[in-house]
């Protein structure tokens, strides 16, 4: 016992540095996406407007990037870079390829009110001619990147939420979604449509960018750069706008980083779907509430990866998928306190915490829904809970690793740890996508394969002691058979016994009786001498029938799968002269193979005691034999066509008649006896047109 105790000690404080070293070594170490710096050149570029007499009027004008707008450079480019700056014009769609006045720098990388609609602009220079220090070394370095007389970059832009139209420079390359009251003949002479209601839609969008490498063709650089511009129209919540940074780079690298993302993503929550049905088929099978805690968690896991896969997709409830995204760390949460919580005394401190936890993912649902400052507030009271929960859990996990006699194993109690250790790590650390760069989709993964691990180990002890069990119970039900078959031998040795020993003196009494009544010449002693031979030849009869029941021991004959219509035909063989020497018609109307699953040599013994019957008490014509199919059962009828039973008789009782109570047989009760052992039943119905005895046995 305390050799268990210190291993659990040990595994769990282990477990939960190891995780804690893990994610520092990996948000330290993992390659990480660089961001662009921002370029100061400076460019001259034309507006157009209308002076005061409503002519058209056109002025050249010069603006520094960094301080009138924000913009990259291709020269500062790598295999995989990140822009981390957007132009942002508030309330209004900018003519594409152009600037505007109104233009705000926003940093992507922190918090930023987003209206309910405007524009974004994406700026990324060619290469600067006029510096010819650097020019020809710059060329140099992108040279891998050329292709025919173009430098060629993929752009990945994120989720714009809500409904968005790109153009690259004046070309329509991307819509999402329908933008209200928007008319793209206003901004693109090669598309007249108008969409006249919102409706969301959010997808990224891969843009081709091709920089011309000749001189000449970059000596002006407005009209050399790759200007991107985006109209978008979003529900005015927190969710409006653009939330992450644009990729830009080569295009395999581009790709590749997010096609591996949604892999792993969808990889990991296929398992930790798997997990889940595991789990749940478990609780329901045992009808035990020991999975019910890694139940919610899993589940918590599965839908979190899940949603961040259709995010990282095409959807058109993007702000339902960011809601369920943020709403499940709670929800984990929440069941690993359930799973390690205990109370104290009448505090109910496990209950207490996990449905502040519940109130945690609530609040994390609705916080893409509302207004920024609501937001902001919603936001405080996450992390206030989310911050109470993990001290709690954390104070859950040290009473349950320290106190000996605690019920949680030592797998149950390592899944708590990991949950506890990335939880504490989303308080410091920021959620940085895509998923292979980021430590909680791997500490989600670890927690997924730690418990498919105690999965597999629960499922292998139950199934060591079903071994166990069955071999016990087999071992008890072999012991309890040989005992009753003692006891059956020992029963059928005395009855044959007594049966036999009692048959003697009640022969001799018959033979007495028989000599009495020849020498007797009184015919009151006649009758009453008829009548003691009557009796003693009613037992002996009984005893007959005993001493067969005991010899062929129907109980204990084996079950076996036998065609109904071959063995009508052997009773039919049995009986049919016995029928025809009392003017019987035997009739077999058993011709289509049936089987069914019954004791042979008992069937065969109580058909042919029926049959019997029939014919010494029937008063009958004929005794047919048929067989039919009811559901999974099969039915052997025995019908005859003569004078019927009196009601108020049952003849299945033992020294029952029909025509006299005081001088019935055992026939028919052992028949029963004998049906109901192969599982069957015996009944039958009767009337002034004859009687039909009904054989109910298992269809095979």
């Amino acid at each position: 016992m305390k050799k268990h105790y210190l291993k659990k000690i040990i595994s769990v404080l282990l477990c939960a540095v190891f995780s804690a070293l893990f994610i520092t070594v990996l948000y330290v170490t993992a390659p990480k996406i660089q961001s662009l710096p921002d370029s100061d050149r400076s460019i001259t570029y034309g507006v157009y407007g209308r002076d005061e007499n409503g002519r058209f009027t056109y002025e050249l004008k010069t603006a520094v990037a960094g301080e009138d707008f924000t913009a990259v450079s291709i020269a500062d480019l790598g295999n995989l870079d990140k822009i981390t700056k957007v132009n942002y014009v508030a309330d209004k769609f900018v003519e594409p390829c152009s600037l505007s006045p109104d233009i705000q720098i926003v940093d992507l990388e922190k918090p930023f009110e987003f209206g309910e609609k405007g524009t974004l602009i994406f700026i990324i220079l060619n290469l600067d001619p006029f510096d010819v220090e650097n020019f020809i070394e710059q060329s140099e370095r992108l040279a891998k990147y050329k292709i025919g007389n173009d430098w060629h970059f993929t752009l990945s832009l994120p989720k714009i939420f809500g409904a968005s139209n790109v153009y690259s420079r004046s070309a329509l390359v991307a819509r999402h979604g329908e933008i209200e009251d928007y008319d793209f003949a206003q901004f693109n002479d090669d598309y007249d449509v108008k969409t006249d209601e919102f409706s969301s839609t959010t997808e990224s969008t891969l843009i081709d960018l091709s920089f011309s490498t000749r001189d000449v063709a970059i000596s002006d650089a407005m009209n050399a750069a790759k200007i991107i511009t985006v109209h978008y129209q979003s529900t005015g919540g927190t969710y409006s706008g653009i939330k992450d940074c644009p990729l830009i780079g080569e295009e395999s690298a581009v790709k590749g980083i997010a096609k591996t993302s949604q892999n792993l993503l969808l990889a990991c929550a296929i398992l930790a779907a798997a997990v889940f049905a595991v789990l749940t088929v478990l609780s329901f099978v045992e009808r035990s509430e020991k999975f019910i805690s890694a139940i919610l968690w899993i589940f918590g896991i599965t839908i979190m990866l899940l949603s961040r896969f259709f995010l990282s997709g095409t959807t058109e409830a993007p702000l339902f998928w960011s809601g369920i995204a943020l709403s499940m760390s709670f929800l984990i949460l929440g069941g690993a306190q359930f799973a390690i919580g205990r109370n104290f005394g009448k505090i109910p401190a496990k209950i207490v915490f996990s449905s502040l936890s519940l109130i945690g993912a609530l609040l994390a649902f609705i916080y893409p829904f509302v207004s920024f400052d609501a937001a902001n507030a919603i936001k405080i009271c996450c992390i206030i809970i989310k911050s109470v929960g993990v001290v709690s859990l954390t104070a859950f996990i040290g009473f349950a690793i320290f106190a000996k006699n605690d019920g949680h194993g030592i797998l149950e109690t390592i899944c708590t740890a990991i949950i506890d250790v990335a939880l504490i790590s989303s308080l410091f650390l920021p959620q940085v996508y895509p998923a292979q760069i980021n430590p909680m989709f791997w500490m989600c993964a670890a927690t997924v394969l730690t418990t498919f691990l105690t999965v597999v180990i629960v499922i292998t002890d139950m199934k060591k002691s079903n071994i166990y069990l069955t071999a016990n119970l087999q071992s008890e039900v072999e012991r309890q058979v040989k005992d009753i078959k003692s006891v059956i031998s020992e029963r059928d040795s005395l009855l044959q016994f007594v049966s036999h020993d009692m048959k003697k003196p009640l022969s001799s009494a018959v033979m007495l009786c028989d000599a009495a009544i020849t020498r007797e010449k009184d015919d009151e002693q006649v009758k009453t001498i008829n009548i003691i031979k009557q009796d003693a030849q009613r037992v002996i009869n009984n005893l007959t029938e005993i001493a067969a029941y005991a010899k062929l021991n129907y109980l204990a004959e084996p079950s076996e799968v036998i065609d109904m219509s071959e063995l009508c035909a052997l009773l039919y063989k049995f009986h049919h002269f016995d029928c025809d020497a009392n003017g019987i018609i035997l009739k077999n109307t058993a011709d289509t193979p049936v089987k069914a699953f019954v004791k042979q040599k008992g069937l065969e013994n109580v058909v042919s005691n029926i049959i019997i019957n029939a014919i010494e008490h029937a008063n009958c014509k004929t005794v047919t034999l048929s067989v039919k199919r009811d559901k999974n059962k099969v039915v052997l009828c025995v019908a005859d066509d003569g004078k019927g039973i009196s009601d108020g008789i049952d003849v299945f009782r033992p020294y029952i008649s029909e025509n006299d109570t005081e001088t019935g047989g055992l026939g028919l009760y052992i028949c029963k006896n004998i049906i109901e052992s192969m599982n069957g039943t015996l009944t039958y119905e009767t009337g002034q047109s004859g009687t039909t005895f009904f054989i109910s046995l298992l269809k095979a």
